[in-house]
């Protein structure tokens, strides 16, 4: 190959490089913890886009350019729509799932994700806890885990997102619609008009119990 060659190759593997790196950095997602399942794909989609192009002579950079801002676009939409609609963050990313509650570990549930005992003991010595103080233990979208201590007593619950009701959250709290529509009612907020509504529960110093509701409203337009 002569020296143009490679100097071609080079140039096509910069501006792969940088396209890339500005992508991570205008998504905001710089870490795995940051990604959805799209956003992984899109990764191996993009490497494998620049190293296909990479050897190829008849492909230009303007070409490869063209390439990935195209696929971006078509990641950005599933992602928007992921970030404003529940039915397609659940299709996307799917839904957190509930290994403990009340202290009683959900072995259907654990047996349905392949989690094994070894992973589960290791993951909960990560957040600081042991299985028999294991209150409520939740595995998150992005494949982390909240855990609440039996000694603690702090739990949280978003019920609302994005002006949309999650009725599995409500259920976990033995909480209705009716009595969440009630308690908007009273606090003149509604369902529609909310970014996220959070559920939680806690023990203050004096070791008493109390709970509530964390509302975040849309910010109203004149």
């Amino acid at each position: 190959m002569e020296l143009y060659g490679y100097g071609y190759i080079t140039l096509k593997l910069v501006v792969g490089l940088i396209a890339f790196l500005f992508i991570l950095r205008t998504t905001g997602r710089g870490s795995l913890s940051q990604m959805t399942p799209i956003d992984l794909v899109s990764n191996f989609v993009l490497g494998g886009i620049i190293g296909g192009v990479i050897y190829n002579s008849n492909i230009s950079s303007i070409q490869l350019l063209l390439v990935l801002f195209i696929w971006q676009i078509l990641i950005t939409s599933f992602n928007f729509f992921a970030r404003y609609s529940v039915f397609f963050h659940r299709l996307i990313a799917g839904g957190n799932a509930k290994l403990v509650v009340d202290g009683v570990f959900q072995l259907d549930e654990i047996k349905r994700l392949g989690i094994c005992v070894s992973d589960l003991a290791t993951m909960l010595s990560i957040k600081g806890c042991s299985l028999h103080e294991a209150d409520f233990v939740r595995l998150e979208t992005n494949g982390d885990f909240s855990v609440v201590k039996k000694e603690e007593g702090k739990r949280s619950v978003i019920l609302v997102t994005n002006g949309e009701i999650l009725e599995e959250n409500l259920k976990e709290i033995g909480k209705t619609k009716k009595w969440l529509k009630t308690e908007l009612k009273e606090k003149r907020v509604k369902v529609e008009d909310l970014f996220v509504a959070e559920w939680y529960e806690n023990i203050d110093k004096d070791n008493k119990f109390y709970s509530g509701l964390f509302l975040v409203p849309f910010p109203r337009t004149v």
